[in-house]
């Protein structure tokens, strides 16, 4: 029985092992990924697109020919660059654009402002993945950082207040209900973004010649592969947090 009960916990420690594993091979190719990206939307920024038409331009126009004149076009912050990058705020009803996407006649620029824009019709049309998305956008950024703070707190009230567990176990419960949603929101990206790029491509083969759709194809295409490294490294983590937590049980 002791033997068996032995294999049984190298099993569950082979198992934590080779997921550390393969995540760091997934974190490793999402890195390569990015690399990819980087490098394929320099390559669509040098050339011109056909329009003759900026990023901002191009979004104006799609949103405008779908109803969506609430929708307003404006360039990230400072802020909103580092943390969202091109994106499609609900709570704003606006389209954020990088500068250098917003103010340029690339390829690369039109084929980002017609993916942001087809968020926004998502959004019109009630699609449930891309509002969920969404609305917990925000946690799937600060969720995790959030996650410490808020532990301590409740430990630091519990140590000089109250002199109980009550509030560690409350932040620790609110950390990781953030990070729940985090990591929904993060599931959820490749789906939307995938749609997204199809509705891009569909609009961007009615404008440009086939000439350039090859390279708008091969930018959404490098696009999507980094959302689904993103997606692989979520579940792996959410994997390696359930068997750390088997194995601290089984070690108590």
């Amino acid at each position: 029985m002791s033997s068996l009960l032995a294999v049984k916990l190298d099993g569950l420690e082979t198992t934590y092992l080779a997921v550390v594993i393969l995540l760091g091979v997934a974190v490793f190719a999402a890195i390569i990924a990015q690399i990819i990206v980087v490098f394929g939307y320099w390559r669509g920024n040098r050339k011109q697109n056909s329009l003759g038409i900026t990023g901002g331009e191009y979004a104006r126009q799609i949103l405008d020919k779908n109803g969506l004149y609430d929708v307003k076009v404006e360039k990230c912050g400072l802020l909103r660059t580092f943390l969202y990058g091109n994106h499609y705020s609900i709570a704003k009803k606006t389209v954020y654009l990088r500068m250098y996407t917003i103010n340029k006649t690339s390829i690369t620029s039109v084929v980002i402002a017609a993916q942001k824009a087809a968020i926004a019709q998502q959004c019109k049309e009630g699609d449930i993945k891309t509002l969920t998305r969404g609305k917990l956008q925000g946690l799937g950024i600060f969720g995790p950082i959030l996650f410490v703070p808020l532990v301590v707190l409740g430990f630091v009230i519990d140590i000089f207040l109250f002199k109980t567990l009550l509030f560690s176990l409350i932040g620790a419960g609110v950390g990781l209900l953030f990070i729940a949603f985090g990591f929904v929101a993060t599931l959820l990206n490749y789906s939307v973004e995938k749609e997204a790029a199809a509705r891009a491509r569909e609009l961007l083969a009615q404008d440009l010649t086939e000439a350039e759709m090859v390279t708008v194809k091969r930018i959404l295409r490098s696009y999507l592969i980094e959302y689904l490294l993103q997606f692989i490294i979520a579940i792996l983590r959410i994997i390696e947090l359930i068997l750390k937590i088997f194995i601290r049980l089984r070690d108590r």
